[in-house]
């Protein structure tokens, strides 16, 4: 979790702002590697990140202390679909004083327009948003800057290693692969062939490793409060596990209770609340 932490120098001189060079990788790596949620490290790090160079007037500033350290960064880029400017990523070691000035140059940046922060993937499984439990001083900079949460999602993680799902039961579900994306659809029938429910599991990738995620699970109407969601669900984290997933992750709306109890029911620890920030002109 992000704490305060003495700025440098500690005389309190200006912080300085410039474009991100190629020798700065390595340090804005640092700082990009350090935020990620536990079991989100991605496989292969891509920087700048591939959803930066879709937008129009894609820029990466660095916040550099007196010494000319890198101590913060943020990418902005304009989207072309209604004009918004985005705040794709922004990291500052959890300093206030250097988010506040990184908040700072992006606003310059993108000028007087709608503003959207951390519209760029929070997890390697690319839900966007800032997990604001883990990353409190940036949230409170945010609050600070005149940003309010745009859209919330509450983030999951089943840990499949450590504690195995068990074997399903009857009903089996028929399990078909899937190309796009790529994975499985598992789909249950009732003894008279009519469809029941439908889950597709995303299947690790050399992006995300080891890491499998849940994409869709939904119960027919006629079938609801029979179980049948928690039946389905065990027969996910049995499928996932199965194919060598490590983990597996989920997400849900925020404040959708049945959703969450379904969830954590399964073994599911919820691990932040991911928030889209927009700011009006």
């Amino acid at each position: 979790m992000e704490a305060d932490v003495p700025v440098r120098p500690p005389d309190g001189a200006r912080l300085t702002v410039r474009p991100y060079r190629a020798e700065d990788h390595a340090a804005v790596v640092a700082l990009v590697d350090c935020d990620w949620l536990p079991g989100q490290h991605p496989a292969d790090l891509q920087f700048p990140p591939p959803g930066l160079k879709q937008l129009q007037e894609p820029e990466i500033l660095v916040v550099c202390d007196t010494s000319g350290e890198v101590a913060g960064m943020v990418g902005v880029g304009v989207r072309p679909a209604d004009g918004a400017g985005l705040i794709v990523q922004l990291h500052g070691w959890g300093n206030f004083e250097v988010i506040a000035a990184l908040l700072a140059a992006a606003r310059a940046q993108l000028g007087r327009r709608m503003l959207y922060a951390f519209t760029g993937p929070a997890t390697a499984t690319n839900i966007p948003g800032l997990p604001v439990e883990h990353r409190t001083v940036t949230a409170r900079a945010l609050t600070a800057a005149g940003f309010t949460p745009a859209t919330t999602q509450r983030y999951f993680l089943r840990d499949l290693a450590t504690a195995p799902p068990a074997p399903p039961d009857y009903p089996l579900a028929n399990v078909t692969p899937i190309a796009n994306p790529p994975g499985w659809l598992l789909k249950l029938t009732d003894t008279d062939g009519r469809h029941m429910a439908t889950a597709i599991l995303r299947a690790p990738t050399p992006e995300t490793a080891d890491m499998a995620v849940l994409w869709q699970l939904t119960v027919r109407h006629a079938y609801r409060r029979q179980g049948i969601a928690t039946h389905l669900l065990g027969q996910c984290l049995h499928q996932a596990a199965q194919r060598g997933a490590q983990y597996l992750t989920a997400d849900a709306p925020d404040g959708d209770l049945p959703a969450t109890r379904l969830l954590t029911g399964a073994g599911f620890l919820p691990l932040d609340t991911l928030t889209v920030y927009q700011r009006r002109p």
